[in-house]
């Protein structure tokens, strides 16, 4: 497997109700997004094991262990559907796996095994297809290929076992905590509580067996292995592994206040997801046209505003501009990055149009200006050419950058003229009232020019753009063969010390990648200089998938927030070190694990 894979697990105590399931989703794409393969463990909803656990002892003390075990691992199989669905609405490629398909063998009682095998191979198939693969925790099978249960808290068995048995870099426990304390933080006030940073195994025994299961820090003794206890949307962890005992002062930032410009498909997606992480965000204002609608439709009152002008007083952390258009975004943006707001927009044509002026402003003004949700969607495109150009020089890309016209030549292929195809995007939609940007390549080219700009630090010298019309339509599909599918591809390539794009409607083989984008799907393909390519894929329209990418971007926003607060708090509280061995090992945040 790839040193870039993740365990990461997610407990009954972070998934309280099917509503906690989109935060599973931010702390996976945001694993995701930074070019990490992710293996998700999920636990029971909430209190569903113990229902479920009702349910049986309704017909007899002692129900047979065989049945009951059947019936308890259907609560991990309905968390696990749930997550792969939520991923799928916010445009995340997942496959949700029963551990049977993994190979994942038991042995001991059928209601408290141990895990004794998994078919690696079969995992690392599926990480080479799907980024995240979801599998349900607490239960494998045994030999004769009875379902057998791992155990009260389980799930972290199933984590570590597949970490250890994959050599993972990292195994995240999710929790609703940031790590393990000497005592519990809620009621350690006003005497903070320290935070462990590091702490050895016979230590996380004795305090931390409410946030790990002891088994599976005895399997990770055997091991010599390692993995983090930690919480959604947090840049640090409790490391439990062959380690000296460490801790620190915890630090408790206050919520970032946002200022979200427009309440339409993306900005009210935006506000929506916020109000639910008050413990990281906080909505100070809304800029929108029509306030007695959105008052109406339940919007506090007191957060809507009108006019720009009526938001000078305003000092937020962060700005999210999710309005259409230059203006009157780039003079609000150019604004507040001045005045020392970070910035996340997923205003496309703001990003090409001003995106070099406005970095270069929050530059010296030391904010940040994230606009991944500019390009591609929940397809993470701007961080896969970040780094593919960090590591080598770009040749070019190429990409399906456009879901209206994906989704509309999908329509064509079944039958439909094009002008009843775009009546079928609007109305799902995946197109505006007038979707002459997206048919014209208006919107395509933009988001060719972001990339371009990411991929060769340099602005296109020239970009050609063939509009996808009737008479395109038709003279593409009148010299189309068998075994092809028409796309508009985008692409751009250097040549010399030049740069250029285009944008036209191509027939592609049918076993290309991009024949296979479905829909309003987004797929994009960086060529290295050294001929190696990366591809990223994910829905390029939609609610929920521009919203994912704008969460990631304010959560990488928080993140270094919180960072920076713990920071301050160990300078200025001279953080404690307690050290029961004379030799201290180096930390390695990455937690690597022993294969074992």
């Amino acid at each position: 497997m790839a040193h870039d894979s993740i365990v990461l697990k997610f407990g009954s105590s972070v998934l309280r109700s099917a509503a906690d399931l989109p935060a599973a989703v931010h702390e996976i794409y945001s694993w995701y997004r930074r070019g990490w393969r992710v293996v998700a463990i999920v636990s029971a909803i909430g209190n569903s094991t113990e229902a479920l656990l009702r349910d049986a002892h309704a017909f007899c003390a002692e129900p047979e262990p065989s049945a009951t075990a059947e019936l308890l691992a259907t609560g991990e199989r309905h968390s696990a559907a749930l997550l792969g669905i939520a991923l799928d609405r916010a445009g995340v490629a997942s496959r949700v796996v029963d551990p049977r398909e993994i190979g994942l063998q038991t042995q001991g009682t059928v209601l408290d095994s141990e895990a004794v095998g998994v078919d690696r191979g079969r995992i690392e198939a599926l990480l080479d297809e799907f980024p995240v693969v979801v599998v349900p925790g607490f239960f494998g099978y045994d030999s004769s290929g009875r379902l057998h249960l791992l155990g009260r808290g389980g799930s972290d068995l199933t984590a570590v076992y597949l970490a250890n048995a994959l050599g993972t870099r990292r195994c995240r426990l999710v929790k609703d905590v940031d790590g393990v304390y000497e005592r519990d933080p809620a009621l350690s006030a006003p005497a903070p509580s320290r935070r462990f940073v590091t702490m050895g195994y016979a230590e996380a025994v004795e305090r931390a067996t409410q946030l790990i299961q002891p088994k599976a820090v005895r399997f990770l003794e055997r091991f010599s292995a390692s993995a983090e206890v930690a919480a959604v949307a947090h840049p640090y962890e409790t490391v439990v592994g062959p380690l000296a005992r460490e801790l620190t002062e915890a630090a408790k930032p206050a919520p970032l206040s946002v200022l979200i410009l427009g309440l339409g498909t993306v900005g009210l997606g935006v506000h929506q997801r916020l109000s639910a992480m008050p413990e990281h965000f906080r909505v100070a204002g809304i800029l929108v046209r029509d306030r007695a609608q959105h008052a109406a439709a339940g919007i506090p009152s007191e957060l809507l505003h009108s006019s720009p002008d009526s938001l000078v007083d305003l000092r937020p952390d962060i700005v999210v501009d999710a309005l259409p258009g230059v203006q009157p975004s780039q003079s609000l943006v150019r604004y507040y990055l001045m005045h020392g707001a970070h910035v996340v927009s997923a205003n496309k044509a703001l990003i090409a149009e001003a995106g070099p002026e406005l970095t270069a402003i929050a530059q010296r003004n030391g904010v940040a200006l994230c606009y991944s949700a500019a390009v591609g969607g929940s397809a993470p495109m701007i961080e896969a050419v970040r780094r593919a150009a960090s590591a080598d020089e770009v040749q070019s890309i190429a990409g399906i950058l456009n879901g209206t016209c994906n989704y509309v030549l999908d329509r064509c292929t079944d039958g439909l003229l094009l002008n009843e195809a775009v009546r079928a995007a609007q109305a799902c939609g995946f197109a505006e009232v007038d979707p002459s940007n997206d048919l014209l390549g208006h919107d395509a080219a933009r988001k060719l020019s972001i990339l371009a700009c990411e991929a060769f630090g340099h602005e296109l010298d020239a970009i050609e753009v063939d509009p996808l019309n009737t008479a395109v339509l038709l003279r593409n599909q009148s010299t189309q063969r068998e075994n092809q599918t028409l796309r508009v591809v985008a692409r751009a390539w250097k040549l010399g010390n030049k740069y250029f794009g285009q944008i036209r409607l191509e027939a592609v083989p049918t076993d290309d990648p991009f024949a296979q984008t479905r829909n309003e799907w987004n797929r994009l393909r960086i060529t290295r200089a050294n001929g190696a390519d990366i591809t990223v894929s994910g829905r390029g329209a939609g609610r929920w998938p521009t919203t994912e990418a704008v969460i990631a971007d304010l959560l990488q926003i928080c993140a270094q927030h919180a960072a920076a607060a713990q920071t301050r708090a160990e300078a200025r509280n001279d953080t404690s070190i307690d050290y029961p061995i004379d030799t201290r090992p180096a930390r390695d945040t990455t937690t690597r694990q022993s294969h074992g």
